[in-house]
């Protein structure tokens, strides 16, 4: 068989209840230039007998079977494996709408990017939003300041750059983040095509509560080098990072407040467009955050907004009066349940 023009990744483990859902969202795709890599890895269920049967009638699946060896071993294994040009990624619980390759392609012919996500909507739960991920590069970096700026099952990119770089097994539970961190400092482009192409599914079995306070500790290794990286590009102060950090933590200690208004001054004044504005939300966030142990928290928030927000704030500054004036801290139980309820919402993000 010839090489095709995309290669799917599908770790599997004990994914039975929604893979055949997962594959089939793969089969209807309106660009049928792909072969989908299915690693099975080590599942006690019968997500390897589902395989098969898929794999009999499309020759286009290809199984590869093994014992249990984690996530990222399994992704470089099917990097390994891969004979497209692109690599897509693709979770054995989520549904990728039909025109998702199709338009990522589009999208990366059209840029010239090495790595393209999109926007997704949740599923699964009462949670339906979209999350729409930045567009442009420069604000994609200023995202990944914060968090990851892209969907890793949403993800397609350049074979040849993910062999180079390959995921890391010494940050499982944020690889991909670890890798968009990587690819930025290798000076790789990324966008995100501005439209829902995947339907990310939430249930209880994604995360536990242990895996989450690894992922938190590795996710917050990542920002800080991310933090130094970019402070160094832009010629800022490195003692700044360090308080920027601390409105992170699950129990925030008070950091220096005026190190945390220069960081953003200065971040929001070196960005424009898509990239200030994802700067400022983010920011704001991270107010919400300092508001209980911070009473000048308005004023400080009141100060960024003036030069760089596009309205008075109203309803930003009620949030923060209310976040200070009852002292709600960011680890308490009452800061978990708004922020389920989107009170921390800035944009429709």
């Amino acid at each position: 068989m010839s090489a095709p023009l995309v290669s799917v990744i599908m770790p599997v483990f004990n994914a039975e209840q929604f893979l055949g859902q997962a594959v089939e969202s793969i089969l209807r795709q309106t660009c049928d230039d792909f072969e989908l890599i299915a690693i099975d890895d080590g599942s006690k269920d019968h997500s390897l007998e589902i395989l098969k049967k898929y794999a009999s009638a499309d020759r286009r699946i290809k199984i590869i079977s093994r014992e249990h060896r984690g996530l990222v071993a399994s992704l470089n294994q099917g990097v390994e494996s891969a004979r497209g040009q692109w690599i897509a990624r693709m979770d054995a619980d989520d549904i990728a709408l039909p025109q998702r390759f199709e338009r990522q392609l589009q999208w990366l012919e059209k840029t010239g990017a090495d790595i393209c996500g999109s926007w997704v909507k949740l599923f699964g739960t009462a949670d339906r939003r979209v999350i729409k991920q930045p567009q442009t590069d420069e604000a994609i970096k200023m995202k990944m300041i914060f968090c990851a700026p892209l969907t890793h099952p949403a993800v397609m990119m350049k074979t040849e750059m993910v062999r180079q770089l390959r995921y890391d097994q010494n940050w499982e539970k944020c690889e991909d983040y670890d890798l968009w961190e990587r690819a930025t400092r290798e000076g790789r482009r990324m966008i995100n095509v501005p439209e829902i192409l995947l339907l990310y599914r939430q249930h209880k079995a994604q995360i536990s509560i242990a895996a989450s306070s690894t992922q938190q500790q590795l996710t917050q290794k990542i920002r800080r080098r991310y933090l130094e990286y970019v402070f160094d590009l832009m010629k800022l102060e490195k003692e700044w990072i360090g308080d920027v950090l601390k409105l992170r933590e699950p129990s925030p200690s008070a950091p220096n407040m005026n190190y945390v208004d220069s960081a953003f001054s200065e971040l929001l004044k070196n960005n424009e467009g898509e990239a200030q504005a994802t700067v400022f939300d983010h920011a704001t966030r991270l107010y919400f955050r300092a508001a209980a142990n911070c009473p000048d928290v308005i004023a400080r928030w009141s100060r960024l907004n003036k030069n760089y927000g596009t309205g008075i704030g109203a309803g930003v500054k009620i949030k923060l009066w209310l976040l200070s004036f009852f002292h709600i801290h960011p680890d308490s139980r009452l800061f978990k349940n708004l922020k389920r309820l989107y009170f921390f919402s800035i944009r429709s993000t």
